[in-house]
């Protein structure tokens, strides 16, 4: 039996669900959508696509203020903490955490010059962590990408790398670009 357009009755109820009344000889029968499984689906979905992007290769923006330096390595970028040496910056995660000017640290404290990098550092170990011991996904692996300009003193180079050693990083990446030929 084929049910009619005037067979069917619309009507919306309260907000978790849609019903649809069919109307057939003297009862009707009443079939339900609920909204707040659709919306569990939906979440789900969305905790898995934000996964699997934030698993992505990484897209480094580079401009005149960030000149990775040249190589003719291969293309082998993996997800990884970011550390970005700029000209007028160092940068952890896209987060500005130190200053430079004319190829040092700005600081009131030149003893205490890189505690901003080790804090934001520190900090993101921690969250990683606590990521990772919530969704039980792969703990901390202590790897670090390091992205810094070709002008970077060497000094400071090594201050961050050993900044990052001390909050728990043990593998670097240092990121170049590719020469042209």
């Amino acid at each position: 039996m084929s049910e009619t357009p005037a067979d069917l009755e619309s009507n919306v109820g309260d907000d978790d669900h849609v019903f649809i009344t069919r109307k057939r000889k003297n009862h009707e029968e009443v079939a339900g959508l609920n909204l707040t499984a659709m919306m569990d689906v939906m979440t789900i979905l969305l905790v898995y696509l934000i996964k699997l992007y934030s698993d992505a290769p990484e897209n480094l923006t580079l401009n005149d203020d960030l000149r990775a330096p040249a190589s003719s390595a291969p293309d082998a970028i993996s997800p990884a903490v970011r550390v970005m040496i700029s000209k007028g910056a160092i940068i952890v995660d896209d987060k500005p955490v130190l200053k430079i000017k004319d190829g040092k640290i700005v600081t009131e404290d030149p003893a205490n010059m890189y505690a901003p990098l080790n804090a934001a550092l520190q900090k993101r170990v921690d969250d990683l962590r606590a990521i990772a011991l919530r969704t039980g996904g792969p703990d901390f692996d202590g790897i670090l990408m390091v992205v810094a300009d070709e002008d970077t003193p060497y000094g400071m180079l090594t201050g961050v790398l050993g900044v990052a050693g001390r909050a728990q990083f043990t593998s670097y990446r240092l990121t170049v670009r590719h020469k042209k030929e």
